[in-house]
């Protein structure tokens, strides 16, 4: 089967069974990892791209005009005949498992990039043009934005590419803050305490901020929509935080056992760490393996300030927003 047009082609595999710089591989996704990548997706805007990702990814990918063919496979095994190419200008592997290595070791292309052979060390682990960037956001000794380490192994610069969302979320904002207070399962070890949390709303409350918990964790879209709600968000380390990102909101961002220079902004908000010092950090365990986490050295009085710094100290109350949007659609009560 060859290409349905004349522009060249390209085969991205990405799932989130593992994540791009870390070595692990986990049965639970990581919905962000695979929503970071959508970066990639601005630079082959030119190509034909087959985007190959997991099931339970598909409200992550699905609608994106820059993706022409989204395949939604869990193994190799589960691919559609009729929809892979007999040869492709380009395949991107992002994923670590053997058999997603062997099936982009077996296809034919000119180029590919990423993971090569699971059971390999070194360079031998990775496709030649991708040895460098791959291996050194493995190792954890240097820690840049995720985006870089995509665009070198593709062997490209990035050039401050943002990620790209399919869905687009039709609310406008009603409230001024949005409290993004749950994490993954993969790694409960990025939140902050629920008595932070908590105190927090009351704090911002009492400054007069429309605020919201968390909503919609049953549906992406449904979820996308609130983040949409929000002027602000406030968050841990999460697929939130990129949706945010993605929908360019003001974030107010909080990392202990990641890496926040691995993180990019792109001049929406702040990056908060914690501001007592933990040789540990950043840990990238799952749990913590101190009787505190690091986290809990992120104080409510610091997002506070930032939270303040992003809205210019306007706090406005949602019975105030509503009449706005009702004034200005001339809507009757």
């Amino acid at each position: 089967m060859k290409p349905p047009t004349q522009r060249p082609s390209v085969l991205i595999i990405k799932h989130g069974y593992s994540e791009v710089c870390d070595h692990n591989i986990s049965a639970t996704i990581s919905y962000g990892d695979v929503f970071r990548c959508t970066c990639l997706l601005d630079f082959y805007r030119d190509y034909h791209v087959t985007w190959i990702s997991a099931r339970a990814a598909e409200d992550l990918l699905v609608g994106n005009c820059l993706i022409d063919q989204l395949i939604l496979a869990d193994s190799p095994a589960e691919l559609p005949d009729d929809k892979i190419f007999d040869q492709y200008d380009t395949i991107v592997n992002l994923e670590k498992q053997r058999d997603w290595c062997e099936f982009t070791q077996a296809k034919k292309a000119r180029q590919k990039y990423g993971f090569r052979n699971w059971a390999a060390s070194g360079d031998d682990a990775y496709y030649p043009e991708s040895a460098a960037a791959l291996s050194e956001g493995l190792s954890h000794d240097r820690y840049i934005p995720l985006q870089q380490t995509l665009f070198k192994c593709i062997d490209q610069e990035w050039a401050g590419e943002r990620y790209s969302l399919g869905y687009q979320p039709q609310v406008k904002e009603i409230y001024d803050i949005g409290l993004n207070c749950h994490v993954g399962s993969k790694w409960p070890i990025k939140n902050w305490s629920q008595q932070n949390w908590k105190r927090l709303h009351q704090e911002l409350e009492a400054r007069n901020y429309a605020v919201c918990w968390q909503q919609s964790l049953d549906s992406l879209k449904h979820y996308i929509e609130w983040l949409s709600s929000c002027r602000l968000i406030i968050t841990c380390d999460s697929l939130g935080l990129h949706l945010a990102i993605a929908l360019q909101k003001k974030i107010v961002s909080l990392f202990g056992p990641t890496s926040a220079d691995q993180l990019y902004l792109y001049g929406l908000g702040v990056k908060l760490t914690p501001e007592t010092e933990h040789k540990c950090m950043p840990c990238f365990m799952p749990k913590c393996q101190k009787s505190r986490s690091c986290m809990e050295d992120i104080r409510v009085e610091t997002v506070l300030d930032s939270v303040d710094m992003l809205l210019n100290r306007q706090p406005a109350t949602i019975t105030e927003r509503l009449l706005s949007e009702v004034a200005h659609n001339q809507i009757k009560l």
